[in-house]
């Protein structure tokens, strides 16, 4: 393997495991509707919580 490659794949790595973001085009479509369903599922409760502040006013 070339060293160039080799060392392009440890510090893809070493961003990936810093950041927590995949380097992979797959692993980063997992993260991002995972992320997405976390958020419509935040949205969702708050606007419960909200709509139960409201009406009890």
């Amino acid at each position: 393997m070339n060293t160039v490659k080799k060392h392009k794949k440890n510090m893809k790595r070493k961003v990936a495991n810093s950041t927590g973001i995949p380097a992979t085009k797959s692993g980063r479509k997992r993260k991002m509707s995972s992320l997405q369903s976390q958020v419509i599922f935040c949205v969702i409760v708050v606007g419960i919580v909200l709509y139960l502040i409201a009406r009890n006013i």
